[in-house]
């Protein structure tokens, strides 16, 4: 147990109101938080946090990247941090009450300690340094991926199939389909032809639109995400399980590059997952969708599949 700094002699005989309100009292107060110190966060390398979890803490940091919030404030909300009354009751309060006694003060004890607590937990709080990103290293991962859709809502952004099961042949020709297969590297006329694909337009196509890379999947495995889709309504992404502190110093209003990845079909609604490696490394800008984590959907792609997660790690970088 810490030992209480000792009462100066200022101390004797007046209120504790009356002695905090002194200098002698300040630096008092200054020793008090030296001796027992608080510390919001303090990693316990024992410490293992969920995928849940840690998918949960994930997208409540992208919400605020493009909220444009402060990110450790959101990063509190999941992990609060350590209350003051736990170090004051258990540590502080003890000590401090039996140095009252001694130093013969008027007034209330009970009064006086409550007086102490409040100065005690502002000195105690300006000495500590820690931050909730301490919790987190390099091998603590979320599941991370980028929706390739031009609608901010997931179902306003579902690719679907004219049959009761995914087929790349009979996809619905759409605005949703042709801006996801731009992504991939492939125009509309390239996917017709690879796919048997003779269904007419659903609505006018965007003009103009052009492939925004080189393919990052080979035709074989475009058709492969489609027919292993297992749902008749769908989106295309990229995925990676990805380090916290990456996610915490991206910047989502510039290009992002995923140093490798896997391009996915998903089904967000029903939870359906399917995916192939992705050809290199893949940079994506904020026009071309959306980031999520798993903790933004009912079902991770985890949860979905039971992945071996080691499998899909990766580094993001702006």
């Amino acid at each position: 147990m810490y030992s209480a700094p000792a009462f100066p002699a200022a101390a004797h005989g007046v209120t504790a109101e009356q002695f905090l309100a002194t200098e002698a009292g300040s630096r008092w107060l200054g020793d008090l938080a030296e001796a027992f110190p608080h510390t919001r966060y303090w990693r316990n390398r024992s410490d293992c946090w969920s995928l849940k979890s840690l998918n949960a803490l994930a997208a409540r940091i992208i919400d605020a990247h493009y909220d444009g919030d402060a990110i450790e404030d959101a990063m509190e909300a999941e992990f609060p941090p350590a209350e003051f009354w736990s170090t004051w009751y258990h540590e502080v309060s003890g000590p401090l009450r039996e140095g009252l006694a001694e130093a013969q003060q008027c007034g209330d004890l009970d009064d006086a300690l409550d007086l102490i607590r409040e100065g005690w937990e502002e000195a105690a709080c300006m000495r500590d340094n820690s931050s909730v990103a301490d919790l987190f290293a390099s091998h603590d991962r979320c599941e991370l991926l980028f929706r390739f859709t031009c609608e901010r809502w997931l179902d306003d952004s579902l690719i679907t199939s004219h049959r009761p099961w995914p087929d790349a042949g009979e996809l619905v020709i759409d605005r949703n389909l042709q801006f996801a297969l731009a992504s991939l590297g492939y125009t509309m006329t390239q996917f017709r032809q690879l796919a048997r694909n003779r269904h007419a337009a659903w609505r006018p196509l965007a003009p103009g639109l052009r492939r925004r890379r080189a393919p990052i999947v080979t035709p074989e495995q475009l058709v492969e995400l489609i027919d292993n889709a297992c749902s008749t309504s769908f989106l295309f992404c990229l995925y990676a399980v990805v380090p916290i502190p990456d996610l915490v110093g991206l910047d989502l209003n510039r290009p992002v590059t995923f140093e490798t990845c896997w391009v996915a079909t998903l089904d967000p609604i029903n939870g359906t997952f399917h995916d192939v490696a992705a050809v290199g490394a893949v940079t994506v800008v904020p026009s071309e969708g959306r980031f999520l984590s798993g903790g933004h959907l009912r079902w991770s792609p985890e949860n979905i599949c039971c992945l071996h997660t080691p499998h899909y790690h990766a580094r993001v970088r702006n």
